[in-house]
């Protein structure tokens, strides 16, 4: 357990212990304790100094999102968040779940842990992606722990873990190079088996979060008991022959290559990056907003996808943890530490949107490295699919669950 508020700051690890306090309660496992979230006022009068003194950029008549983020938008945007956004009662409502962290192999990690009444329940971990957070997952949560109580069909239900990736948000960041997928995979798996104690469980990711939980499934298949997915993002690991399917995504994901100009650079110079991250909460909204934007099913209009209230919430995780640098290093790691190699041989179950940015991957393609045990594609809701359609991503891990066997 926590037994004090560390209010410090400086290093990462320093801030992310100062605004997270003690809940009052013992965690699962010697290494878990509870946790609560609590931001010092230093923290929020600093970054109300700082929006105050925004430079602004100027911005050519008419060009709206064409050059990257619209500076119109975001000026209304950081007017709501100075004048209008409560940060203590987004505080109040995230602290309405249960917050934990574990430590493992050093490193504290961060989670949210809803048990569902249902004795039966399965075990599953919840992971998200850049450049999102835990917070893609809270509505899906309790869909999830007691599907009945929300007009869920008979089914499956779930004791869910939503984790902080390492060096995002609440999790420790990591102190030496090379922390990518695989080791991030070991650290997830030892949470749910070391710490908390589920021998088997489930697995579920997104972007980021998707591949650390295959590589849960290579590295640890006697614990992964199937493992559930939103998209494929590239064509690695593929080589001909390709069926028409096949080349018509590998074609459409080449047609999506200017869009990962922020790959790029968060692969080879993310620290460049990392100072206008950390030092500017409007830097940091350009650069996460226009990704919601563009990535979302929102045609064009973020906020019919996700209010003020929830992009800036998720901004305010990255910032009052000082996390922005740490999340932006793990391309840097992860396109260099080995992974583990092979299909996942655990069952799978596909979800795919094709409203997403990235296109969907064929079924045939999947199949190359995936298990495929179900296979389905929506047209409703985008690359943050558990954020935007949480009935759907809950009914259709319900189904699949429910055919795997424990």
């Amino acid at each position: 357990m926590f037994h004090a508020r560390l209010l410090v700051a400086g290093a990462v690890g320093a801030l992310a212990t100062a605004v997270m306090g003690p809940a009052g309660g013992q965690g699962e496992g010697p290494n878990v304790g509870r946790v609560t979230i609590d931001v010092p006022a230093a923290v929020l009068r600093d970054l109300d100094e700082r929006l105050a003194r925004t430079r602004w950029p100027d911005q050519l008549p008419g060009t709206g999102w064409d050059y990257g983020a619209d500076t119109a938008y975001l000026r209304g945007l950081v007017d709501y968040w100075q004048n209008d956004y409560d940060w203590r009662e987004q505080e109040r409502a995230l602290n309405r779940f249960e917050h934990y962290r574990a430590t493992v192999d050093g490193t504290r990690i961060h989670f949210v842990h809803a048990k569902s009444p249902d004795p039966n329940a399965i075990p599953v971990l919840l992971l998200h992606g850049w450049p999102s957070t835990f917070v893609q997952m809270l509505e899906l949560i309790p869909l999830l722990t007691d599907p009945a109580a929300h007009g869920l069909p008979n089914g499956p239900s779930f004791h869910v873990v939503a984790a902080s990736l390492p060096g995002f948000g609440f999790s420790d960041a990591p102190t030496r190079p090379g922390v990518g997928f695989a080791t991030s995979a070991e650290l997830m798996a030892k949470v749910m088996h070391d710490a908390l104690g589920y021998e088997r469980y489930g697995v579920r990711g997104s972007d980021l979060g998707g591949v650390i939980v295959r590589q849960m499934a290579l590295k640890y298949p006697e614990q992964v008991v199937g493992v559930h997915l939103t998209g494929i993002i590239g064509a690695a690991g593929a080589a001909p022959p390709f069926t028409p399917a096949e080349q018509a995504f590998m074609d459409g994901v080449g047609r999506v290559e200017p869009e990962l100009a922020y790959a790029r650079l968060q692969t080879s110079k993310p620290q460049t990056l990392a100072h206008s991250l950390n030092d500017s909460p409007v830097g940091l909204a350009a650069w996460i907003v226009e990704k919601f934007r563009a990535w979302s099913d929102s045609n064009g209009d973020v906020e019919r996808r996700f209010s003020k209230d929830e992009l800036i919430t998720n901004l305010m995780v990255y910032w009052v943890t000082g996390t922005a640098p740490a999340s932006v290093r793990m391309y840097y790691d992860f396109v260099r530490e080995p992974l583990v190699p092979g299909r996942v041989e655990r069952p799978v179950g596909m979800l795919m949107s094709t409203r997403d940015l990235f296109p969907p991957a064929p079924r045939e393609f999947g199949e190359r490295l995936l298990n495929v045990q179900r296979w389905v594609e929506t047209d409703v809701g985008g690359h943050f699919l558990e954020w935007e359609e949480p009935e759907l991503v809950a009914r259709d891990m319900q189904t699949f669950f429910a055919g795997v066997p424990r």
